[in-house]
């Protein structure tokens, strides 16, 4: 009965943030409406410093590189040695749009995250006991839905990094590439490389945490899930709810530092093609 009742109740006050949000919506047409939300993103990503691989303000520009120019003078020595075999413009297009999703997405994430229910707000005594309910609300719902799709996001960028450099070695690697094997493959020829160094510690750690959780909620269960079922078992557990709570709370920064790493491995993965190209003699201007 108990976790009926807590996982179903909703806060008598929730509805008078969209009673006032409703009365501006209904003033505005949908490209307003459309312009105003993606302003607010905006917004978002000044304040928290999101910034995706295409750099602030469109720059294209990392650690004062240009971005598109540099991918295209390194990979462009492969492209010519194998004939066309891989769509190296496909590539980085389809990079720049990933990471954009990312701080698009993550952005959303801040921007729910002030107005969710937790169940330490919401906290009450019963006379005798405090219980930490699960109270929904929209903004939670929303969040919980963005969680799963940042994961799926920073997963598909890493994937096109793994395409990248196996299609370096278009031998080595034939039919389904993933990320995190394509690097561990090369650790007998390019262990002690600088670039290559970070890229597989990343896999074996950042990474590798992070595909365990994505895994879980593409696979088995949503975080919003995992995190209702996990609460409710601990109603009266201040320390456990706790816990709970600022794990949830984390996941903004914890997508913001991802989404850092993800402009550090582009850099990392570009030096390492560079290497590459100088130990397999990958040479356009020679042919």
């Amino acid at each position: 009965m108990v976790r009926f009742i807590f996982a179903n109740l909703v806060p008598a006050n929730a509805t008078s943030h969209y009673t006032n949000t409703l009365a501006t919506i209904k003033k505005m047409n949908d490209k307003e409406l459309i312009r105003s939300i993606n302003d607010k993103i905006v917004s978002i990503y000044e304040t928290e410093k999101l910034i995706p691989l295409r750099g602030e303000n469109d720059s294209y520009e990392l650690n004062g590189k240009q971005i598109l120019m540099w991918f295209n003078e390194i990979t462009r020595h492969c492209w010519c040695n194998f004939n066309s075999h891989f769509n190296y413009d496909k590539n980085i297009d389809d990079l720049l749009f990933t990471s954009d999703e990312i701080v698009y997405f993550t952005a959303h994430l801040y921007f729910y995250k002030p107005y969710i229910n937790t169940p330490i707000k919401d906290a009450y005594y019963t006379g005798t006991t405090m219980i930490y309910p699960v109270f929904g609300n929209l903004e939670g719902k929303r969040y919980e839905m963005y969680i799963g799709v940042v994961f799926e996001k920073i997963y598909n960028y890493w994937d096109r990094i793994g395409d990248l450099i196996a299609s370096y070695f278009p031998k080595k690697f034939k039919g389904n590439v993933y990320f995190s094997q394509t690097v561990k493959a090369l650790e007998n020829d390019y262990k002690g490389n600088f670039d290559y160094d970070w890229l597989l510690n990343f896999v074996n750690n950042e990474f590798s945490e992070f595909n365990k959780e994505r895994i879980n909620i593409v696979h088995y269960i949503s975080k919003s899930t995992e995190q209702k079922w996990e609460q409710l078992g601990h109603i009266t557990d201040y320390a456990k709810t706790k816990f709970l709570n600022d794990k949830r709370l984390s996941f903004p920064d914890y997508f913001k530092n991802m989404n850092e790493l993800t402009k550090v491995g582009f850099e990392k993965t570009v030096n390492l093609l560079e290497e590459i190209n100088k130990r397999e003699n990958y040479n356009c201007d020679k042919k």
